[in-house]
Order: C-alpha cells, then structure tokens, then sequence
C-alpha cells in the first residue's frame, strides 16, 4: 500500500480570475468600509424605544405604555397609548380624550 500526503498551503488561493484576496474586498467588488468608531446610528422606529421622560399610565401609574400616533379618516391626529401592566386604553385628540366609539366614528369613511 503507497500513501501519499498533500501539504496545502497557509493562505486560500483563489480560483475565480481577477478575485482579490479573502478579506480585502466585499461581495460586490468594491473594496470594505468599516463603521466609524463612536459615531451614532440614528433609531429606527421602535415602539419599545427609550425616551427620556417615559409618560405614566392614568390608571395604574405605571410607565411600560406602547403609544402611537396616528390620523383618523377624518383627519383628526390622535395618540392611542395601551398599558402592559393593567391594559389600559387610551385616546387622545389635542387636550381631550376620545372614547372607542367616537374613534371609530371618525374613521368611518
């Protein structure tokens, strides 16, 4: 019986014609940007983002509220906020609060 062993060398080597190097260029060919050190990405739109003065909920006080804002149909702006701890729903338009029934009012179209 012959055997046979094969050294294969330390670095890839790249079949493909005119291809750079492992590490040197991105998929596209371009070559690869990093990200800048300390520099901020801005948020993307979350429900769960942390603002710095979190409102309270109006019945239990407590402060995990998932809020949104939104336009009816008719065009009023509204802010639905919802408590995770006691499941509290609120409406609000300007300085009043709406009740489900008027909300579904105006998105009558």
């Amino acid at each position: 019986m012959v055997t046979s062993t094969t050294t294969l060398p330390s670095t890839p080597i790249s079949t493909a014609p005119g291809a750079a190097p492992r590490g040197t260029a991105s998929p596209t060919g371009g070559p690869r940007r990093r990200r800048r050190q300390g520099a901020a990405t801005p948020p993307l739109g979350s429900l769960l983002q942390a603002t710095s003065a979190r409102p309270a909920c109006p019945a239990c006080g407590g402060d995990q509220l998932t809020v949104l804002s939104m336009v009816l149909t008719d065009g009023t702006a509204v802010r639905f906020s919802s408590c995770r701890g006691c499941e509290h729903r609120q409406w609000d338009a300007q300085d009043t609060t709406l009740s489900i029934t008027e909300v579904l009012e105006r998105s009558r179209g």
